[in-house]
């Protein structure tokens, strides 16, 4: 799914949260009617802001990097050592002696 079908329905959700909150704080609070609809209001704008925060989060994120697989760094020999990207010293622990 692209990252902009992923906005819209996110954006459709958040909408759709509010009007439920609306609806429902007009139908089931015992106030007035603006009181009513103010609190439905109210909360429907704080679900649909955590609604759009986490589904912000979800759509910004990047995937994890692949895992080497069978192709990944091979190594042969009794003390050898397979990094991926490596520029600093690798000590293998023969007597403190440092190799490079």
């Amino acid at each position: 799914m692209s990252r902009t079908v992923r906005w819209l329905l996110l954006a459709v959700g958040s909408l759709a949260v509010f009007g439920l909150c609306v609806w429902l704080g007009d139908v089931l609070l015992p106030w007035d009617r603006p009181e009513r609809i103010g609190a439905g209001a109210g909360a429907g704008a704080v679900l649909a802001a955590v609604l759009v925060a986490w589904g912000s989060s979800v759509i910004n994120s990047t995937p994890p990097p692949p895992s080497p697989g069978a192709g990944g760094h091979t190594v042969s020999g009794e003390r050898s050592v397979a990094t991926g990207d490596n520029s600093g010293i690798i000590v293998t622990g023969d007597n403190g002696n440092v190799q490079r």
